[in-house]
């Protein structure tokens, strides 16, 4: 009877055992699933966070730095690198000529050239996918793979690729990386990954659509120069600019001599191939930093910012002799030529005291007006100046 109970005994502190182990593998599990959740749930915020943030960029070179800097830092990776298709260059003309600013930037004008690395991946079975227009973010520890991003650091050890598509056509992609392998393993979830790369792409294109508008209602059409009230907006700009910094700012004013004749001897069309041609020539001799403008039928404007008299005159003379050197032909391959006078001007801050915004945009404006009119007014095809003048001795531009 004894032997029985003890055998019953024994075995019920088994069972006990054994449920035991049991409950504390479950609690185990459970554990784990549980901080699995809360590292997703942390995550998750940090997504959503970001793509707060892209949402909420207001320009094109807004939402390329929140892409390849601030994205690095808020997910703490080693290295991120963004390349787009532009193939009208309108990306590379909305960050005007900034994008020299983000060295892990890349714009190509060619659909082939941006789909091919990946078509290479694929043929290697390294990159799996069907069409391109479908790809989704792709893990991978692969060396060729992480060379596929052009990561300036030589110490990467895992990758993420997200492609950027709209309406099933591949507009580039983002490449994050780590020197962990682990970072971005194979076995890691992408669907947090995926949600980011369409946003991506939305916010993308919407700014690019909503830059180009923008822009669009600032340039001249036909010269494709900032028109009036772009220029308008710039000089008030740079006034501020040049108040805060204590620096001049010189202001040129063309108007094509005879120009009413080009039209009338070779007709508009050439008249208009004329004005894109000067537009061009000018725009080329001119700094990043300077404005061309078309106000007005053959007139132009040039806005030189930390650019003395002396500086001004220089750029002027140059300008005048590179227009006097064209030659455009007319649709019968008659060649135009044609001259220009030009008008400079320089405002200095404190040449008049308690000068507002508007009282130097004036004066600016009505000067280097005064100082064209002085250049037609003694042969035409010269570059003359004019001083500063206060508000009585400048007309109302």
């Amino acid at each position: 009877m004894n032997q029985v109970r003890k055998s019953n005994s024994d075995e019920q502190e088994v069972g006990r055992r054994d449920l035991y182990r049991k409950n504390k593998l479950l609690q185990e599990k459970l554990d784990e699933l549980v901080e699995s959740l809360n590292r997703y749930r942390i995550t998750q915020t940090r997504f959503e966070s970001f793509e707060l943030s892209l949402l909420e960029c207001e320009g094109f070179y807004e939402i390329i730095e929140c892409l390849t800097q601030t994205l690095q830092k808020q997910f703490k990776l080693d290295a991120v690198t963004l390349t787009l298709f532009d193939p009208d260059s309108i990306a590379k003309e909305l960050l005007q000529g900034k994008h020299l600013d983000f060295n892990n930037l890349e714009l190509t004008e060619s659909h082939q050239d941006l789909c091919a690395p990946i078509r290479d991946l694929q043929a290697k079975r390294l990159f799996p996918g069907g069409a391109i227009g479908h790809l989704r973010p792709q893990l991978s520890t692969d060396e060729e793979v992480i060379r596929f991003a052009n990561f300036r650091s030589q110490s990467i050890n895992s990758i993420a690729v997200l492609p950027l598509h709209r309406e099933h056509l591949l507009i580039g992609y983002i490449c994050l990386g780590s020197y962990s392998k682990e970072r971005f393993g194979p076995g890691l979830a992408i669907d947090l990954l995926s949600h980011l790369a369409a946003v991506i792409a939305v916010c993308l294109e919407n700014t690019l659509s909503r830059e180009q508008l923008r822009q669009l209602s600032q340039i001249d059409m036909l010269t494709r120069v900032k028109n009036r009230r772009a220029f308008d907006k710039t000089l008030r700009t740079e006034i501020a600019r040049s108040q805060r910094q204590s620096k001049p700012l010189s202001c040129l004013f063309a108007d094509l001599d005879f120009f009413k004749n080009v039209n009338d001897t070779f007709g508009h069309a050439t008249g208009d191939r004329v004005l894109k041609t000067v537009a061009k020539g000018i725009q080329e001799m001119l700094r990043e930093t300077d404005t061309l403008a078309r106000i007005g039928g053959e007139e132009f404007t040039v806005l030189l910012p930390d650019t003395d008299a002396e500086g001004g005159r220089d750029i002027a003379e140059r300008i005048r002799m590179k227009i006097e050197e064209l030659e455009i032909p007319d649709d019968s391959g008659k060649i135009v030529k044609l001259t220009t006078s030009i008008g400079y001007a320089l405002w200095t801050p404190g040449v008049i005291a308690n000068e507002t915004t508007e009282d130097v945009h004036r004066r600016l404006m009505g000067t280097a007006d005064k100082a064209v009119y002085k250049a037609k007014k003694s042969g035409r095809n010269r570059v003359r100046g004019e001083p500063y003048g206060k508000l009585s001795d400048v007309s109302s531009y």
